[in-house]
């Protein structure tokens, strides 16, 4: 299955930034990704050219200021997995004084 999230970009909206509500819509991707994995199913993040592509905007009946953020591709796992590997958190975390 692909799930298309799309950002339906209000732009009269002067409390909510375009990029805040593109943003909204990336976190629900995000949400999508994680509820996904959590019954075990294969889910990926895809974007590319097909999310600035003319046929597949129209397709969707995309308006002019609305932008597809993901596709999000699900289905049930299957080949080999990449190991995930282990981070330090020290390598990513400062902390202010």
């Amino acid at each position: 299955m692909i799930i298309a999230v799309i950002a339906n970009v209000t732009p009269e909206l002067e409390k909510v930034p375009k990029i805040e509500q593109v943003i909204s819509a990336g976190c629900a991707a995000h949400g999508i990704l994680l509820a996904a994995h959590a019954l075990g199913l294969g889910a990926m993040w895809r974007s590319g050219k097909y999310t600035f592509d003319p046929v597949v905007r129209k397709g969707l009946s995309l308006a002019e200021d609305d932008e597809v953020v993901a596709f999000i591709y699900l289905g049930t796992l299957g080949g080999r997995h990449k190991p995930v590997p282990q981070h330090n958190v020290a390598d990513f975390v400062e902390r202010w004084d």
